[in-house]
């Protein structure tokens, strides 16, 4: 077999991994770091043995190409792996969508940063707090400069309909009602218990969840009455929410940062998605309802 048909044998088997990789693009995201929630929700779209299959064909025709030719290999032949805060669900499924070279891993951001800090393999890190940026930095797991993309404020939800009758902030104190907040070490949780602690509330919490997301599914299933999410997911999931003044200054900042210092042209490409001005990722922030870092919605095109 020539060169040139050893390249397409090559290209061809990448391109059956891919697809089957695709085939199982969203599985659970399971999480081996010991936390103090009742539940872990999250999703990835590959596990390590795909980025090792996929590394083990891409580095195959990098030197079949380059014994044919004097054509450079900068790494862009692999997957870039994107870990996102849970609250970023929708707009990573809307910026990624068709894209087979980008595998999202979607998870509470406190549990991204223990990922990364354990040795997981990642290239982009996009957090729902700076606290929990500012970590993986100081740990030494992310070495680029963070960007602030977006903001997210705290609301006061209820399943549809308000069932059961929900009026303010105070009423999460309430026993008779089933509550729900975020726990303390994501993001959403600490905003939570800000605000809390500044309105003089006790909570009387029946679950503390690890990510946003799976306390909105929670409240959109009727498993409980109140709780505290950001107010995209709140409209995500279809969710009532009741006026609380005490949550008007309580927002988190996004931040999307490199886990290398000089991420290749590939990378680098994806962190734009979401920094440059009328970028995609900017658009989907703006339609999920996002807002900037003046609280103003983040407008997705140059004035």
């Amino acid at each position: 077999m020539g060169c040139v048909a050893l390249v397409w044998a090559v290209r061809e088997r990448s391109e059956q991994e891919r697809e089957t990789r695709k085939q199982r693009r969203i599985t659970t995201w399971v999480d081996s770091v010991p936390m103090t929630a009742v539940s872990v929700t999250g999703r990835c779209h590959r596990g390590p043995t795909g980025l090792r299959a996929a590394a083990v064909v891409s580095a195959a025709v990098a030197m079949l190409v380059s014994g044919c030719g004097d054509t450079a290999d900068d790494g862009a032949g692999r997957d870039v792996v994107v870990m996102a805060a849970s609250s970023l669900t929708d707009v990573i499924e809307t910026v990624f969508e068709g894209r087979d070279s980008v595998t999202p891993v979607i998870a509470g951001s406190s549990t991204l940063v223990a990922q990364l800090a354990a040795g997981a393999g990642a290239d982009v890190l996009i957090t729902a707090n700076s606290a929990t940026m500012e970590q993986a930095v100081s740990e030494g797991s992310v070495h680029g400069e963070p960007v602030l993309i977006a903001v997210n404020v705290l609301v006061l939800a209820t399943p549809a309909g308000n069932p059961g009758g929900v009026t303010g902030l105070a009423d999460l104190g309430r026993g008779d009602l089933l509550t729900g907040l975020c726990a303390a070490e994501v993001p959403c949780g600490t905003l939570a218990r800000q605000a809390l602690d500044e309105a003089g509330i006790a909570p009387s919490a029946d679950t503390l969840e690890l990510n946003v997301r799976a306390l909105a599914t929670k409240l959109s299933l009727g498993e409980l009455d109140a709780g505290l999410v950001y107010a995209t997911d709140a409209r995500m999931a279809g969710l009532a929410t009741v006026d609380a003044p005490e949550l008007s200054d309580h927002v988190n900042g996004y931040y999307i940062a490199s886990v290398s210092a000089e991420p290749p042209p590939h990378i680098q490409a994806v962190i734009e998605d979401f920094t440059v001005l009328g970028s995609v990722g900017a658009k989907a922030l703006y339609a999920y309802g996002f807002l900037g870092s003046d609280r103003r919605p983040v407008w997705p095109v140059p004035a």
